[in-house]
Formats: structure tokens, C-alpha cells, sequence
């Protein structure tokens, strides 16, 4: 049986300086996500037919309906196609994408602001973190960010019908994004609970506050709690993620680290004070991410490799009982922000306790 071929379009989003550097990354996701399927598959490669660009691979079998389900939710799949020779002509014939999207994608798209990470590459965070992670990515996964900005990644995360948790230590962003997502609710007329609650603190000064969310699709939905999502912002520190959470509550913890101009880390023997170099701050919060992430849970974040070459990033995580990916295609995923900022993302995950 002669090998069957298929061809992705990439979606352009609305960076097309990401897109341009998008192709190895999109590649090394598309090769986890094969790895995950159990299906033989080879020649993953950048291709153009009449122009336009694809990103293609073969596989022995037509690839079955869960398959293409799996293939559906990479982040930059625009469109499918398988392709076939007929009469010396090459045609492309058009496959179904699966509609796995828990809510609209543009909930990604409509909040702008300075510093704001692009929703494909958090997306592509996510993912990755899902299929290196012992869980599938169709579950009901539980994420963490721990470095949440105005919620960029719990809205990714919400899309992919996961329960989604933020801290942030800017309450004005916490509660930008608490109106924001409340907005969003109810101009999509989804049946929702909105609160605000302490989850920490001896006492009013140290008081630590959430903004939770329960939602759902419909008013019988939302009285199951199989069928009701969740989603809460955290005004607090990355440092102190046992305090607000208990042991073992997320599958997934994804985080685009503070590096730029309008964000910097900090850490707790200098908070007043910004830095871009994330290293003093993941020594201090590790321990905590750690015991919060379930067993064969995984750690994605993204980094200037400008400020901390990646060999001194895995040492950190190394050192903190994590295990580090770093065969191929977890090496392919560095790219050029601008001037001052090439990115990269380390995916580690934790070890089981001796």
C-alpha cells in the first residue's frame, strides 16, 4: 500500500513575524502529537504546491477519525488535506477539522495590551505541555499559570475545555481580566457563577484574594458538575502556589516567564525591585510548583535565551527534581522575538518522589 500524504495550512493568525518563524515549531508539535497517536509516520517537512505553504508528512495507513480529531487541535492547523494523484495531477482533497473547541478561539484575540504574549504561541505552549505530559490532551486537564498577566493562557486553556488557573501579582491586571472574562460570559450568553473570595491569609493585610468562575453551556449543564468549567484568577505570588492551591491539583502548569519591557520578575529578597533574568525567581518557586503538579504532570514555560542560555535553565529544574525534554523536537522550538528576545520553551516533567 503506497504511503498516504497530507498537507497542513498554517493558520496566518495576525503576526506574521511569528508566523514566518513558526515552522520548526510547528513541526516539533506536529511530531509529538503523531508520537502520541501510535501511528508510523515519516517525511515531516515545509512544502509548497502553487505558492502557498504547507506543512506535510506521510503515514503507511489513511490516518483513522481520531487521528485527524488529534491532528485538529495542534495549534496552528488552518486546514487539512490529504493529498491525491490523479490523471498527473496532484489535488488536494479537503478533510473535516474536529470542532473540539469548548468556546470561541477569538476570546484569545479580543484583549489587547502592551507585552500581550501571542495567543498561537501560548496555544502551542499548552499543547505541547499536554502531550508530553502522561494525560491526553482530551481530558479535562487542570492548568496553572503561575505568571498569569491578564489571562492569556487561561483563556487558550478554556478553548481546549480545560479548568484553568491563573496568579498574577498585579491586582489591577487580576481584576482587569476578571471583567473581561465576566463580559465575555455574558455577551456569549453562557450560564455562569462569578465570586470573589479569600483563599489565603491570617488576616485582612495578608489577605489573598480569587476571582473564580463556574460556567457552562447551558442551565442543565451547569448543574452537573462533569459538565461545568472553571476558571480563576489569583491576586498573589508566583512563589507562594501551595498557599492558594493543594498538593496535586493541576496536570499541566504553563507560563510565558517575565522578560520584557513590560513585565519583570521578581524575587522575595528584592520585590520591589524588576529583573529580566527569570533564574532567582524559579529557584524560589520550583519547590512550589512542584508539589502542587500531579504526578506525570509537566511544566512548559517560555524564556528570553538571551538572559539565560538553556543549559542553565535545565540545571535549574534539574536541581529541583524535574526532568527535562530535551531530545529532538523539544530543541526546535527557539525563535526571534525581536532585537533583544529569542524565546524558547522548556518542557519538564516532575519525578516521582523516591
Amino acid at each position: 500500500m503506497p504511503a498516504t500524504t497530507y498537507l497542513i495550512l498554517q493558520n496566518p493568525g495576525h503576526n506574521r513575524v511569528y508566523y514566518d518563524a513558526a515552522v520548526p515549531m510547528a513541526l516539533a508539535e506536529l511530531t509529538l502529537a503523531v508520537r502520541r497517536m501510535a501511528v508510523q509516520a515519516s517525511h515531516f517537512e515545509e512544502r509548497h504546491l502553487s505558492g502557498v505553504r504547507y506543512l506535510a508528512f506521510e503515514t503507511r495507513r489513511p490516518l483513522e477519525d481520531s487521528a485527524l480529531e488529534s491532528l485538529s487541535r495542534l495549534s496552528f492547523v488552518f486546514a487539512l488535506f490529504r493529498v491525491k494523484e490523479q490523471a498527473g495531477q496532484t489535488l488536494l482533497e479537503p478533510l473535516r477539522r474536529s470542532a473540539y473547541e469548548w468556546l470561541n478561539p477569538k476570546i484569545g484575540t479580543l484583549l489587547k495590551y502592551p507585552g500581550k504574549t501571542n495567543e498561537l504561541f501560548t496555544k502551542m505552549m499548552l499543547h505541547v505541555a499536554a502531550l508530553s505530559s502522561d494525560y491526553s490532551p482530551m481530558d479535562k486537564l487542570k492548568v496553572l499559570d503561575p505568571v498569569a498577566g491578564k489571562g492569556t493562557t487561561l483563556y487558550e486553556a478554556a478553548v481546549y475545555g480545560y479548568d484553568a488557573f491563573g496568579i498574577e501579582k498585579d491586582p489591577k491586571a487580576v481584576h482587569e481580566a476578571a471583567v473581561y472574562f465576566k463580559k465575555y460570559l455574558e455577551t456569549e450568553r453562557l450560564k455562569h457563577r462569578a465570586t470573589k473570595r479569600q483563599i489565603a491569609g491570617k488576616n485582612k493585610s495578608e489577605a489573598v484574594y480569587i476571582h473564580a468562575f463556574s460556567y457552562a453551556q447551558s442551565k442543565a449543564a451547569f448543574l452537573s458538575d462533569e459538565s461545568t468549567q472553571q476558571l480563576g484568577m489569583v491576586t498573589g505570588r508566583a512563589q507562594a502556589a501551595c498557599d492558594y492551591f493543594k498538593k496535586e491539583a493541576f496536570h499541566l502548569i504553563v507560563g510565558d516567564l517575565p522578560y520584557g519591557i513590560y513585565h519583570g520578575a521578581t524575587s522575595h529578597e528584592k520585590p520591589a525591585s524588576k529583573t529580566r533574568n527569570p533564574a532567582g525567581f524559579l529557584t524560589e518557586a520550583l519547590p512550589q510548583w512542584f508539589e502542587t503538579l500531579k504526578p506525570g504532570g509537566v511544566v512548559a514555560v517560555a524564556w528570553n535565551t538571551f538572559v539565560v542560555p538553556r543549559h542553565q535553565m535545565a540545571a535549574i529544574f534539574k536541581a529541583h527534581d524535574f526532568t527535562v525534554c530535551n531530545a529532538a523536537p523539544y530543541d526546535c522550538f527557539e525563535h526571534r522575538v525581536d532585537q533583544s528576545i529569542k524565546r524558547d520553551i522548556l518542557v519538564a516533567r516532575k519525578n516521582k518522589k523516591q
